[in-house]
């Protein structure tokens, strides 16, 4: 496969699963807006969404204050934020349509449905929606395209170079997840009801990554952050666990290259040595110094893109 088409793909799997979690975090964090125990300002949530997304330092830039409704169309759809819903369809189209020989009819309309929606969407109509109107939508699609790409593909390089793009963005962005909440959590005063407050940035957290009910299911039992952390991280079989996406990134790179050992420095062997970190890695170790930990993980993750971009991707 040509490098040029090879990128187009594996760029369109970051952009879609950038975009659907970019709005599972806005859209969870929407009713916790409505739950939050009063002690938890509305800035606060509103910062918190548009650090998940990357958008807060242009926010800032562009905003003086923190408001529901100007938060959400700077990252649904406001053009000059490049870290925008509306920004990334645009991109991962853009870059569908590279690839368009590549892939199936069903999985392009797919796509191009997307791109008509968010393009359809002016200011008054994504208020009269609302974020979680828009949200919802946005997953729905996604759900559309996931479906297309499974269903619809030969699974061979192509299909693998696709998921590749889409598990190391989703690991990214399970990573910016947490790193986000984290942070909600360590600065919440340590008060009388520091530990209410902490036990609905953490319910929150589960429901930004689809957690919250198979996390209950595990555990059986109250979720609190350490359970939280080791579910995210650790758990082999929850699709949006740190190690579940290390292992189907280091799948993928094996169906690419078709052999089952690899020299060191390679991005296979790095791959699978990042593999082999995380998963022998102990919740207690990650709780000592979590924003460390995830951080240098998310650093990590960042690498060895930047490794398959120079084998596969440059043209």
């Amino acid at each position: 496969m040509l490098s040029r088409i090879a990128g187009n793909l594996f760029w369109m799997g970051r952009y879609l699963e950038r975009t659907e979690h970019i709005s599972r975090f806005a859209q969870a964090h929407y009713f916790f807006s409505i739950d939050a125990p009063k002690s938890i300002k509305k800035e606060h949530i509103l910062e918190s969404v548009l650090n998940m997304a990357g958008s807060y330092v242009e926010y800032i830039g562009l905003q003086n204050k923190m408001e529901t409704n100007d938060v959400a169309f700077f990252i649904g759809l406001n053009e000059y934020n490049s870290s925008s819903i509306k920004q990334s369809v645009c991109q991962a189209r853009e870059n569908a349509r590279g690839a368009k020989d590549s892939i199936s009819t069903e999985l392009w309309e797919s796509i191009n449905t997307y791109y008509h929606y968010v393009k359809s969407m002016d200011r008054a109509k994504f208020e009269e929606v609302g974020i979680f109107g828009f949200s919802k939508k946005v997953i729905e699609l996604n759900s559309i395209i996931n479906a297309n790409v499974d269903n619809t593909l030969l699974h061979d390089e192509a299909w693998s170079i696709i998921h590749l793009g889409k598990h190391i963005e989703r690991t990214t962005q399970i990573i910016r997840i947490i790193v986000t909440k984290i942070n909600d959590i360590n600065r919440i005063p340590k008060k009388e009801f520091h530990n209410v407050i902490e036990l609905f940035e953490n319910v929150n957290l589960l429901k930004s990554t689809q957690a919250y009910d198979m996390s209950k299911i595990h555990y059986r039992e109250v979720p609190n952050v350490s359970h939280t952390l080791e579910f995210l991280t650790l758990n082999r079989n929850f699709p949006k666990s740190i190690v579940y996406n290390l292992r189907h990134i280091e799948n993928c790179l094996l169906r690419i290259t078709n052999v089952s050992k690899h020299q060191p420095n390679s991005l296979e062997f790095y791959a699978s040595k990042l593999l082999s970190t995380v998963q022998y890695t102990a919740i207690q170790d990650i709780e000592k110094e979590p924003l460390a930990f995830y951080h240098d993980l998310l650093n990590k993750v960042a690498k060895l893109a930047d490794m398959l971009e120079i084998k596969y991707l440059q043209y």
